[in-house]
């Protein structure tokens, strides 16, 4: 077997113009691909300084609200100790009321229980000159009723 050699037509000058435009489409390719990238690069720091300027606004904002409720709190908490002192200072004045009047009460009870006292010293007194006249009275008759003629003898 016997093989008949090929014969190329080609000229060596198509071959070398057709590698060409293949390497011309290949670059083009890459032009396009370095301009894609140095458009995602641009993009990309354009969204990094937007993510900033979020990152800048939004610390402000916190920090904005952390003052605005400091502010509030301690509002509250002036609020809330004055509220405090002035029920203080009302439940130490219905104290002292109250023991003001307490105390007046007591003079009042005291004075009535020495007035009751009194009474009942003068009762007491009364009650024993009648148990005294009583028991005289009582000896009396009995002295008379058991001797009859004693005064007269």
């Amino acid at each position: 077997m016997s093989q008949t050699p090929i014969t190329v037509t080609y000229s060596l000058e198509e071959i070398l113009g057709q590698i060409n435009q293949k390497l011309d489409k290949i670059d083009d390719r890459f032009d396009r691909i370095e301009e894609d990238l140095t458009d995602l690069k641009i993009g990309q720091t354009r969204l990094e300084g937007k993510i900033e300027k979020l990152e800048i606004d939004l610390n402000g904002k916190i920090e904005k609200l952390e003052i605005d409720l400091n502010g509030k709190i301690e509002k509250l908490e002036t609020d809330l100790n004055g509220k405090i002192e002035k029920i203080e200072t009302n439940l130490n004045g219905r104290i002292d009321k109250l023991e003001t009047e307490l105390k007046g009460e007591i003079k009042t009870l005291s004075t009535e229980v020495q007035g009751i006292g009194k009474r009942l010293d003068t009762q007491e007194f009364i009650n024993r000159s009648v148990v005294v006249g009583f028991v005289l009275g009582i000896t009396t008759g009995i002295i008379k009723l058991l001797f009859p003629n004693f005064p007269n003898r």
